[in-house]
Order: C-alpha cells, then sequence, then structure tokens
C-alpha cells in the first residue's frame, strides 16, 4: 500500500492521521482510546481552546506564517478588529523570545521539517520546529501556563504527584520519537533534542531545556510498551476502552446501571 505522501497542507489532516502515527495521536491513544478513535473517524472534533490557539499563534509566528494564521482565525479578534487580549499576550511571548540573544542563536536552521519513519511497527509522522543538522540538534518550541510543577496520578505508585510540565504533557516522549525518526533521514549522528519554552504570563517567562540518554530511553520504552495495543485498537481490531473522564466520554455517556456513592 503507497503511503499518503505528506505536505504542509495536509499534514494535520484526517487522512494523514490515518495513515501515520503521530506523537500527538500516541498521546491521544494514552489518554482516551474511544476519544483518539472518534477523531480518527470524524465522529468527534475538539473545540479550538483559547490555550491551543494562542499557542499555535507563537508558533505560526516563528514558521513566517502569522499574516496567514490570522485570516484563518478570525476569533482571535474583537468586534472592533483589534487582537484579543490573549492574543496580545501572544505578541509579548513572541516578543520575549526574539529580543533573547540566547534563542535567536540556537533556533536557527530548517523551520517546520516534515519526515516520516517506521518504529516499533507503526509508521510515524514528524514535524520538527527547528532543525540544525550541521550543528546536530533540533528544537521544540513549546508555550505552557507556567513553569510551577502540576498534580497527575502516578499510576505504577498509586498515588498523586507534582510534576514538571515536561512530564506532564509527556514531552519525553516526543523528544525520544523525533530522535529516533531524525535518525533514519539525517545523515548526521545522534541528535541532541532541546525544548525552548515560553510561558503565558504576564510578563512571559522562558527556559531552554536539554535532555540526557535516560530520557531518551525512558519515552522509547513507553512508546515500545504501548504501541501494539494502540495499533489493534485503531486497526479495528480490539474495541477502544472509554476512560469516562475526558469531554467525548461526557458528552456520550449513557446510564445502563447504578452505583454505590462510595464508589464515586
Amino acid at each position: 500500500m503507497e503511503m499518503l505522501k505528506l505536505t504542509d497542507d495536509n499534514y494535520f489532516s484526517n487522512e494523514a492521521d490515518l495513515s501515520y502515527m503521530s506523537v500527538s495521536q500516541f498521546k491521544g491513544f494514552l489518554g482516551c482510546e474511544a476519544e483518539a478513535m472518534a477523531k480518527l473517524k470524524g465522529l468527534y472534533q475538539q473545540e479550538n481552546k483559547t490555550a491551543l490557539l494562542v499557542g499555535s499563534y507563537v508558533h505560526a509566528n516563528f514558521e513566517g506564517a502569522l499574516d496567514k494564521f490570522k485570516e484563518d482565525n478570525p476569533s482571535i479578534f474583537t468586534q472592533k478588529g483589534t487582537l484579543k487580549s490573549e492574543y496580545k499576550l501572544a505578541n509579548d511571548m513572541i516578543n520575549c523570545l526574539e529580543t533573547d540573544v540566547y534563542f535567536k542563536a540556537v533556533y536557527t536552521g530548517e523551520k517546520e521539517k516534515i519526515f516520516t519513519g517506521e518504529l516499533f511497527g507503526a509508521k510515524w509522522k514528524i514535524k520538527v520546529d527547528c532543525l540544525n543538522k550541521d550543528e546536530g540538534y533540533f528544537v521544540d518550541l513549546k508555550t505552557t501556563r507556567d513553569f510551577e510543577k502540576q498534580w497527575i496520578w502516578d499510576e505504577e505508585e498509586e498515588r498523586n504527584e507534582k510534576v514538571s510540565f515536561v512530564i506532564k504533557w509527556k514531552y519525553y516522549i516526543q523528544v525520544a520519537i523525533y530522535r529516533e525518526i531524525l535518525k533514519q533521514n539525517v545523515d548526521s549522528e545522534d541528535l541532541q533534542a532541546f525544548i525552548i519554552a515560553v510561558t503565558k504570563q504576564n510578563p512571559p517567562d522562558k527556559i531552554a531545556l536539554h535532555f540526557i540518554e535516560d530520557d531518551y530511553l525512558k519515552g522509547l520504552r513507553e512508546v515500545k510498551d504501548n504501541i501494539q495495543h494502540i495499533l489493534e485498537v485503531k486497526s479495528g481490531k480490539i474495541p477502544p476502552k472509554r476512560c469516562e473522564k475526558c469531554n467525548y466520554c461526557r458528552a456520550t455517556k449513557k446510564l445502563d446501571k447504578t452505583v454505590h456513592y462510595s464508589e464515586m
């Protein structure tokens, strides 16, 4: 079967997601299999929340596509035609990075490059924010609320714990996958991954993060441990599980039994 040829226009399309696995799709299946499958089938579309649009606004600027983003997203403007306050803050986030000497020195190279490859029996697609083959690294740009540690549920320890936004949003998985797929496409030694993050605070904060070998191995282990099950769900071999916590599960929930209040 001939694989879909990816372009900037179809990279985020449903057809591309059906043909390839991506980091966001993988993490979606880890979160709620039923929601992930509903998205793939075109039965559910996640609302474009302001927080996501602010991140897309910042990315569009460094991609050189901010004018098109504004044209495609009229909701970011008030009725008077001025930017809403959240996107004025996004301009501050952009300025926070563009005026930083270190950022300008590091964030150099090819922007928004698409690559495909195979990993653990799955065909993957990635889109790299900034790739510097000559210096042997790639950079992913992130926007986040702040750098305070956030609560998550640790399945193995069966307890809540506070972790960094990198752990909460599983960005260590992203850099591990990107690194492996880039190995298959770039004639270079093992590329190093960096995340440059900027916060949605006023004024914004910023940080540059690096990773060590253990981080990459941790990300790859998590992919290896879950990908076969996810592929079987995606192919329809086994039914997807509902998490009963996400927006999709709440919207499609049907009562079929009673439970004792102590089970809530």
